[in-house]
């Protein structure tokens, strides 16, 4: 295992590192709130973009950031005050923000965004392949599906208990309206869609499955068991508001760890049936 660990380069040692670090601090402290929050967000951010760059380069991951980042700060500025697509609702997290959204937020979105693009590319067997035909739709269609996963176990606790966000008209859901699981499928789904555009034309690179690590690969479902594992072990800790981490613990299983579940055996799979060639 050491040998190996040694064998990688050093931008996948940073990752490996970096999300040794991240699950500590999530599952180690789970019930922490903003700090914690903040660091993981950010680890994430960072994670994200030293893959990125591997993968499609310094300038198509910028590219992706900064599509992830316009496009979610609009409609999260948008809804804030105007109260679509998510509803009406107002955040209270401290720190500076841009249009009434905390700029924490936003390495939240691309962190997340980005592992939930390489994981649909995994269950696309997309891979190595270039974006073309029914897959420049499929790609970000299943990113979308995969980011709300992460927001329907997300929101119920950090909004509702937390209150790191309020809304002002409730809801039927832990008293967050269903509008906002609508909006969420519809703005990540439009900058995943407008990447997956972008990068389908621009997109040169001729990769081989094998010039990566399997660690490369495992980055993205290994980022959801991650967030999935934090709410299941949360649920056993907490001893308030039950109704809530419990179900957010059982969700959690059926969602974020059910689809990093079908990646690690996707991934395994391939990679296996490629060495075997």
């Amino acid at each position: 295992m050491i040998n190996k660990f040694k064998s990688l380069s050093s931008d996948l040692k940073v990752i490996l590192l970096l999300m040794i670090a991240a699950c500590i601090l999530s599952v180690f402290f789970p019930w922490s709130k903003v700090m914690i929050a903040a660091t993981v967000a950010v680890m994430s951010c960072i994670i994200a973009f030293i893959h990125g760059f591997k993968y499609y380069g310094v300038k198509n991951q910028i590219v992706f950031f900064l599509i992830c980042w316009v496009v979610s700060n609009f409609f999260e500025g948008f809804s804030v005050a105007y109260g679509f697509p998510f509803g009406n609702y107002h955040y209270t997290l401290a720190g500076p923000r841009i249009w009434d959204v905390p700029i924490v937020i936003m390495p939240a979105y691309f962190g997340m965004g980005y592992f939930a693009w390489v994981l649909s590319l995994v269950i696309n067997r997309q891979y190595e392949k270039k974006l073309s035909g029914i897959k420049t739709f499929l790609v970000p269609f299943t990113s979308a599906l995969i980011m709300v996963m992460w927001d329907v176990v997300l929101d119920p606790t950090a909004s509702t208990l937390n209150g790191n966000w309020i809304w002002e008209d409730g809801g039927t859901f832990f008293n967050i309206p269903i509008s906002n699981f609508a909006g969420w499928f519809f703005v990540v789904y439009l900058f995943m869609q407008i990447f997956a555009l972008y990068i389908s034309k621009t997109d040169k690179k001729e990769r081989d499955i094998k010039d990566y690590p399997s660690v490369f690969w495992y980055a993205a479902p290994l980022t959801y068991m991650m967030q999935g594992l934090t709410y299941v072990e949360t649920s056993f800790v907490r001893k308030d508001n039950l109704e809530i981490w419990h179900y957010a613990g059982l969700i959690s299983v059926f969602t974020l760890c059910f689809v990093a579940w079908i990646g690690f055996i996707m991934i395994h799979d391939h990679l296996k049936e490629i060495n075997a060639k």
